[in-house]
């Protein structure tokens, strides 16, 4: 299964890379570190989505790193990289490119590349950036399974509930976020 996530990642990421404003080159998918700018926003929406699962899980009781797909590697909790997939890209990578593509943040917002090549926004940038990003947090969607109107922030609260009720039993199957509706 890895080798096809991986295969899929490959041919996704090309196509991202093409959405974005050309003064942001993005030809792949780079993360430790982040060796330009959009990498560097995707790894940093990554880790806040992942902080915003983290907390929903273990709020509710769960095993943050009792996974299905993903396995506990350098303590990075599996059922919260599980529960990261259906959002990756209508939340975060949908998030980097409004900020790009709308020039909220511009090229000089970055640092150059460090000594290990990587790249990061600048104080006031960040700022920003969280500024932006709880304001997405806020957006109402329509819950596909629910029906009921709420915040991004909310659905994953409710898909963390959807994955316990599997769990339980309570649904026969987890039922993902295949895509928002807006």
């Amino acid at each position: 299964m890895l080798g096809y996530e991986g295969k899929g990642a490959s041919v996704y990421f090309r196509g991202f890379g093409s959405l974005l404003k050309t003064e942001f080159q993005f030809t792949k998918r780079s993360k430790r570190p982040p060796q330009d700018p959009a990498n560097s926003l995707m790894s940093l929406g990554y880790t806040l989505l992942s902080y915003n699962l983290y907390a929903f899980v273990e709020a509710i009781g769960l095993h943050s790193h009792f996974g299905n797909l993903h396995v506990t590697l350098d303590h990075r909790p599996g059922l919260v990289c599980d529960l990261m997939e259906e959002f990756r890209s209508p939340l975060v990578d949908s998030f980097v490119a409004y900020l790009i593509n709308s020039s909220v943040l511009q090229p000089d917002d970055f640092t150059p590349p460090d000594e290990r090549g990587g790249v990061y926004l600048h104080p006031d940038a960040l700022r920003k950036f969280v500024k932006h990003w709880e304001n997405k947090l806020q957006t109402e969607m329509t819950h596909l399974t629910t029906g009921y109107r709420v915040t991004y922030r909310r659905c994953l609260e409710l898909q963390v509930r959807e994955y316990l009720a599997c769990l339980s039993g309570d649904v026969e199957a987890y039922r993902p976020m295949l895509r928002p509706i807006k």
